[in-house]
């Protein structure tokens, strides 16, 4: 029952010995520097690839009625006021109507919230890896354990 799943339990389990290292801190800070690199190139490729939607958007569903009818259409929504208005381009608003489900619009914009999640995520490990860098570089890896220091300590 294998699996094409890049995350394999097996794979990861296989891994295992890899969590204990004899490299250096400072070959260790080398690759997490080379893949911050790496993770900054797939960022770059994502967004040379098309439009990215804006950071805090979501595409809704929503309905309408109408001559006794219900029609269901997309819009594209910003928690700030950022899109042109139709009627007038000086004003903003919250809604970028997308249309019906496949529309040219509805299409364009689902593509451009997944180089954005692509890409918030992205960002999000980079995060991760800058922290695991600094600690590793600044923080050091290990510390005094203040427990085993008992120096003026009363006895109860």
């Amino acid at each position: 029952m294998g699996t094409t799943n890049s995350w394999d339990l097996n794979q990861l389990m296989s891994t295992q010995k890899s969590y204990k290292t004899s490299q250096s801190a400072q070959a260790r800070a080398q690759q997490i520097k080379a893949t911050i690199r790496k993770l900054k190139q797939k960022i770059q490729k994502l967004e040379r690839s098309g439009e990215v939607a804006p950071p805090n958007c979501h595409i809704i569903l929503y309905q309408t009625k109408q001559n006794q009818k219900i029609y269901w259409y997309y819009k594209l929504q910003a928690a700030e006021p950022i899109f042109p208005m139709a009627r007038d381009p000086h004003k903003k608003s919250k809604y970028l109507y997308l249309g019906k489900a496949g529309s040219e619009a509805h299409i364009n914009a689902v593509e451009t919230m997944t180089r954005r999640s692509l890409i918030d995520e992205l960002e999000r490990v980079i995060h991760s890896l800058q922290e695991s860098y600094f600690a590793l570089c600044f923080g050091g890896e290990t510390e005094p354990d203040p427990s085993y220091y008992t120096e003026g300590l009363k006895n109860d």
